[in-house]
């Protein structure tokens, strides 16, 4: 399985103090040597991933788990929230993992009863 073939990737960012966080996220290719993942609700997210974020990315398991045999490869975390590319992503993420629809659902839930909660695409240009 190749990185940018995986249905699922681990996403490793790091904090100001070095502390890591790492989650496991549906990925859609989004050009040459890019991967996005799409999510309901953007909060917290643009600080996990400030513009031009370092993050390690490695595919993975549906279950999550890292794919051994895939190098870990660095990348460069950017978030948006509009534009084709965001639609391109959106488009692709729901068109690939039939469950997103239920994100999709509990977003428009979250904003009927609670507020606005914009979504957004992390976009992470891979190097190497």
């Amino acid at each position: 399985m190749s990185l940018r073939a995986a249905e699922r990737m681990l996403i490793t960012s790091y904090d100001s103090d070095g502390e890591r966080h790492t989650t496991v996220e549906e990925v859609v290719a989004a050009g040459d040597t890019q991967v996005g993942f799409w999510l309901a609700n953007d909060q917290g997210v643009r600080d996990r991933f400030p513009d031009n974020a370092v993050v390690s990315v490695r595919a993975a398991t549906r279950r999550g788990q890292a794919v051994t045999e895939e190098p870990m490869l660095e990348g460069r975390a950017f978030v948006i929230s509009e534009g084709p590319v965001f639609e391109q992503v959106r488009k692709e993420i729901f068109a690939k993992y039939k469950s997103s629809w239920t994100s999709e659902v509990s977003a428009k839930l979250r904003n009927l009863f609670a507020g606005s909660t914009p979504q957004c695409v992390v976009l992470v240009k891979l190097l190497g």
